[in-house]
């Protein structure tokens, strides 16, 4: 089995962009499938796990911020954002923990965990 570097993959997927699966596969002298797999892999966007916090440019900017001016980010000043700027996030996950007790410590994990990236 033969492996490609990523420049030569990338020229290819222009090659079939530009001028079609069939002649870039002669021009490249590539199995069509293999060629196949790097077009449709290049359109998928899975690589990498989903973001948990879908504000979460916005959320380090805030903290950036915040430090920025000397103050202190602590876990609760990241529930405070979230309350004033994402309530209806912060109200949707929240409903998905099966007690108070629960949603509390999930969010304050959840908090310590992303502010230590």
């Amino acid at each position: 089995m033969r492996s490609y570097n990523i420049k030569f993959k990338r020229q290819a997927i222009n090659r079939v962009e530009e001028i079609g699966i069939d002649a870039a596969i002669k021009e490249t002298k590539v199995p069509r499938r293999t060629v196949r797999d790097w077009v449709s892999n290049q359109s998928k966007k899975t690589q990498g796990r989903k973001e948990i916090i879908p504000f979460s440019h916005a959320l380090v900017l805030y903290m950036k911020d915040e430090r920025r001016d000397n103050k202190l980010v602590t876990t609760r000043t990241l529930i405070e954002y979230m309350k004033s700027h994402q309530h209806t996030w912060l109200v949707e996950y929240l409903q998905t923990k099966k007690s108070k007790d629960r949603e509390q410590k999930a969010l304050y994990k959840l908090c310590q965990q992303f502010s230590k990236r």
